[in-house]
C-alpha cells in the first residue's frame, strides 16, 4: 500500500514538472503568446514603452510586439533608472527607433517626459520631430512634461483634428506659446497647461477662439499678459486658475466648477478674473498664496464670493477667509443652495465668517476642517476667549461636522462645545486626531468629549 502511494506522488511531481518545462520552453500551455498579436499590443499598451519594448527579448514571437501599442510613453528618469549605461543620446535614439518601427494607427496617448538633458538641439529638433509624429499618428491624448531652455511646439499641434486632451508641464524656464494665426482643435475637450507664457493677448484669443468643445481649462502658474483679455468659452464647465498671472474676462455660461488661487503681494493681485455674465458655479474654491495687503477687498474678489449664492459646494483657504473677515456680512446673500463646506483651518477671528454660513445656509449638510479646527494662534488677541460668549447662536441643518488634524486642545474643545450646543440635528461629528497624540492623551480627550453637552440627541462622536 506504501509503495502503491509513493508511486501515485511520484507521478503527480512527473506531471507537474513535465508542464512547468512545457510552459518554460514555450510548449503549448504557453496561452499568452497564442493570443491575437492585437490583443498582446492592447496588454502592452498598459506598460511604459521602455517595458513593452523590453517584451522583444522574451522570444521571436514578441520580438515585433511592442510596435503594436495603442500608447507610447517616454519616461526619460525610468529610461536612466533601469539601464546600465544610460545616456541623453541613447534616450534620443530609443525614441526615434521606436517611432520609426511603431504601425499602429491611431494611437490613444502620447507621453513624453524629459528633465536631464539641456542640449539645445536635442530639446527643439527632436522634440519637434517626436510629437509631429504623435499628431500624424491621430494621437488623441498628448502629455509632455520637459524641461524648458528655447524650445517651441510644432504648429501642427495646434491643427490637430483628433487631440481631445493636451497636457502640458515645463519647468526650469516657461515655454513661451507661440500661437500660430490660425488655430482649430474641433476635438479639444480638456487643457491643461503648467508653466507657459502666452506673448500677447491676441495669441490667448486666438488659441481658446479654436477650442470651441474645451469643457475643462487649467492654467497652473502661467502668464498671461497684462491686458485684460476677453474670452468666450460657451462650452466651458471646469475652471481652475493657480497662481497665475494676468486678467481674464471670460463668457462661460456652462461653468460649473471654478477654482481660483492666487498670490497677493502688497501691490494688488497677480490675477483677476471676471464672469461677464451672470453666472454661478456649482463649485467654487477660492483661495490665496498670502494675506499681506492693507487695502480693501478688491471688488472681483466679493463678485467671486456673490456669485457662489446658487453654489453646492464652496472650499475656502484660511487666507480667503481671513480676506472674508473685512467684508460686512449684509454684503453677503444667502446661500440657498450649499450643501457642503470646506475650510482649511480657522483663528479667532474667522470664526465669525463661518457662523455666518452656518446661519445663512439653509441646505448646509456637512462642514470639513481640512487642517484643524483652530491654528495660527499669532493673530489671536484675547487670552481667554470663549466661543458661546463672543459667536453668535446659530440655527442650522448641518448633519456632519469633520475635523482634521484635531489635536484635543481646551481651544479646540471650547469650539466644538459651542459647536455641539447649535446644531440641533446634528448627526456625526467625525474628528481625525493628530499623528502626534498620544495614547494616554487620546484617553483623556475622549473622557472630555463624551462629556460635552449636544443640542442634538442623534449625534454620535468619533474619534479616529
Amino acid at each position: 500500500m506504501q509503495y502503491n502511494q509513493s508511486s501515485e506522488q511520484g507521478m503527480i511531481l512527473s506531471t507537474k514538472c513535465r508542464k512547468v518545462l512545457e510552459m518554460r520552453d514555450g510548449g503549448s500551455l504557453d496561452r499568452i503568446s497564442s493570443l491575437p498579436d492585437e490583443l498582446l499590443g492592447h496588454i502592452l499598451s498598459f506598460l511604459p514603452t521602455l517595458n513593452a519594448v523590453q517584451t522583444s527579448m522574451l522570444s521571436t514571437r514578441w520580438r515585433y510586439l511592442f510596435t503594436l501599442t495603442t500608447n507610447l510613453s517616454f519616461d526619460e528618469p525610468q529610461y536612466f533608472r533601469f539601464l546600465d549605461k544610460p545616456s541623453s543620446k541613447g534616450f534620443k535614439r530609443f525614441i526615434n527607433g521606436v517611432l520609426a518601427l511603431h504601425i499602429v494607427t491611431p494611437i490613444q496617448k502620447f507621453s513624453l517626459k524629459f528633465r536631464r538633458t539641456y542640449e539645445h538641439d536635442y530639446q527643439h529638433q527632436h522634440l519637434l520631430v517626436w510629437i509631429s509624429a504623435a499628431i500624424l499618428k491621430g494621437v488623441k491624448h498628448l502629455e509632455l512634461d520637459m524641461s524648458s531652455r528655447e524650445i517651441s511646439l510644432p504648429n501642427c499641434i495646434f491643427y490637430s483634428q483628433t487631440l481631445v486632451t493636451i497636457d502640458i508641464t515645463t519647468v526650469i524656464h516657461k515655454l513661451d506659446l507661440k500661437v500660430p494665426g490660425l488655430v482649430c482643435l474641433p476635438s479639444l475637450r480638456v487643457l491643461k497647461l503648467d508653466n507657459v507664457t502666452f506673448l500677447d493677448g491676441e495669441s490667448i484669443k486666438r488659441f481658446f477662439g479654436g477650442c470651441s468643445q474645451l469643457k475643462e481649462l487649467v492654467l497652473l502658474d502661467c502668464e498671461l499678459g497684462t491686458e485684460y483679455v476677453d474670452l468666450s468659452a460657451l462650452a466651458l464647465e471646469k475652471l481652475t486658475l493657480f497662481w497665475c498671472r494676468g486678467h481674464l474676462e471670460i463668457n462661460a455660461p456652462n461653468l460649473t466648477n471654478l477654482s481660483y488661487l492666487c498670490s497677493w503681494p502688497n501691490d494688488g493681485v497677480d490675477m483677476t478674473f471676471l464672469l461677464k455674465n451672470p453666472c454661478s458655479p456649482s463649485t467654487l474654491e477660492v483661495g490665496f498664496r498670502s494675506y499681506e495687503f492693507s487695502g480693501h477687498i478688491p471688488q472681483f474678489v466679493l463678485s467671486l464670493i456673490r456669485g457662489a449664492q446658487n453654489a453646492r459646494e464652496l472650499i475656502l483657504t484660511f487666507d480667503a477667509l481671513k480676506l472674508l473677515t473685512r467684508v460686512d456680512n449684509n454684503q453677503l446673500p444667502t446661500y440657498a443652495k450649499l450643501e457642503s463646506l470646506y475650510l482649511d483651518y480657522c483663528c479667532y477671528d474667522t470664526w465669525k465668517c463661518v457662523t455666518f454660513w452656518l446661519a445663512n445656509s439653509p441646505q448646509l449638510k456637512t462642514i470639513v476642517f481640512n487642517e484643524g479646527l483652530l491654528k495660527d494662534t499669532s493673530c489671536d488677541t484675547e487670552q481667554n476667549w470663549h466661543p458661546s460668549a463672543k459667536l453668535a447662536p446659530f440655527s442650522s441643518n448641518v448633519e456632519t461636522i469633520e475635523v482634521h488634524g484635531f489635536e484635543g486642545q481646551k481651544s479646540e474643545l471650547l469650539l466644538l462645545n459651542y459647536l455641539l450646543e447649535n446644531a440641533r440635528v446634528l448627526k456625526r461629528l467625525i474628528l481625525y486626531k493628530c499623528s502626534s497624540m498620544k495614547t494616554e492623551d487620546e484617553l483623556q480627550v475622549s473622557k472630555e468629549l463624551l462629556m460635552l453637552p449636544k443640542a442634538s440627541t442623534y449625534c454620535t462622536i468619533q474619534l479616529k
